[in-house]
């Protein structure tokens, strides 16, 4: 039994490795996204509904551990509690601990893949357009994923680090061989 924290800016790849980690290997992922849009849908604003939806992702981690249920977390990690929350969770449930990066830094590459996604209105349409929620917000995107790239929390090893350059195809055997050594 593991926990998985995935990491990594909004639209790297995150939930398509979570998706290929359920389908491998039966875990299930606990999406940060649709928590926060149910929360932001129940009439939260949008700093409650942040904290809101954390809160939700540690504890159904925590359940789906007990169950003995594998699980993928499946968030950005840029703050260091969300970080030392997964490796705490995985350590009360005696579960192992893994964390895997997508990276990019391809700005043309990433606005494609915003534009292509389907959507929840936690999302970034494009990289210069917010989501709806946050008002306000610069849309200066290069600035924000270059910001965003410096705040991701990593553990102080063992963790994988994909180019999401590179197909999919190719970085799937470096997942598997680290979630099953």
């Amino acid at each position: 039994m593991f926990l998985l924290q995935m990491s990594g800016v909004p639209g790297a790849g995150k939930s398509t490795v979570a998706a290929h980690v359920v389908d491998t290997f039966g875990a299930v992922a606990v999406d940060y996204d649709v928590l926060k849009t149910a929360v932001l849908d129940a009439g939260f604003d949008l700093a409650d509904s942040t904290k809101a939806a954390y809160e939700v992702m540690y504890a159904q981690a925590g359940h789906l551990l007990v169950q003995g249920h594998s699980v993928v977390m499946d968030s950005p990690c840029f703050w260091p509690r969300i970080l030392s929350e997964g490796m705490e969770l995985a350590s009360r449930h005696d579960a192992t601990y893994r964390y895997i990066e997508c990276q990019i830094d391809d700005l043309e590459l990433l606005d494609e893949r915003l534009r292509a996604r389907p959507r929840l209105r936690t999302h970034r349409p494009a990289v210069n357009v917010p989501p709806p929620d946050a008002v306000g917000a610069p849309s200066d995107g290069e600035a924000f994923f270059r910001e965003s790239t410096t705040r991701i929390q990593r553990p102080p090893s063992g963790y994988l680090q994909l180019n999401m350059h590179q197909p999919l195809a190719d970085l799937y055997p470096k997942i598997n061989t680290y979630l099953n050594p």
